[in-house]
């Protein structure tokens, strides 16, 4: 059984982000993945020191509350990040969980990938302003990076534009089914990948 790890990037547990993060999951679910759901906001770290080199064991330094939410990451088959956009980037919550993820690229200040096996991953980002290519960007760069850290594949983003209120993703059925479908596929996506490895071996 495939294992779904979603990250929430929002303060808050019912926005339009973890809305959508929720559909996704939900989604997975319906595919036959096992998923879990980590709120970033009611958690206690720091992000990167830039204490490098970083461990020869692909674990972070740092020990704090995040600790075992890296151990899970590395654990999960599949990663759903989902993150609001303030002042043109992803949350400051995110970005201190992604910088996190410095280790995943560095062992002993070399540049390496570190995860093993064959994953997927989706970028969820809402904002309140009509559709923007930059705001794409940002979630482009971070899909970008996961490919540093292993080998994602498939990987996914799912932009939620015009949502205002906090809460106006609750209100876009179309939307909700878009993301539940997303998660759906990231499970058949991946299955069917490491089904057609397996199959050549």
């Amino acid at each position: 059984m495939l294992k779904v790890i979603g990250i929430a990037g929002s303060a808050r547990r019912e926005g339009n982000s973890s809305t959508l993060l929720k559909a996704v999951l939900a989604g997975a679910t319906s595919a036959g993945a096992r998923t879990e759901c980590v709120y970033l906001n009611e958690l206690n770290f720091r992000g990167c020191q830039g204490c490098t080199p970083c461990t020869e064991d692909a674990t972070c330094r740092i020990k704090d509350e995040l600790t075992p939410v890296l151990a899970a990451v590395r654990a999960a088959d599949i990663w759903v990040l989902a993150a609001p956009i303030y002042f043109d980037g992803v949350c400051g919550q995110m970005k201190l969980f992604f910088d996190r993820l410095f280790h995943l690229i560095n062992q002993a200040g070399k540049t390496k990938k570190l995860l093993p096996g064959k994953r997927a991953a989706a970028v969820v980002i809402t904002y309140e302003d009509k559709p923007r290519d930059d705001y794409l960007d940002v979630a482009r760069r971070m899909v970008y990076y996961l490919g540093w850290m292993g080998d994602f594949d498939p990987t996914e983003i799912l932009v939620g534009a015009r949502l205002r209120p906090p809460d106006a993703a609750r209100s876009r059925p179309e939307l909700l089914a878009e993301a539940e479908e997303l998660g759906r596929r990231l499970v058949e996506g991946l299955t069917s990948r490491r089904a057609g490895r397996t199959g050549q071996a």
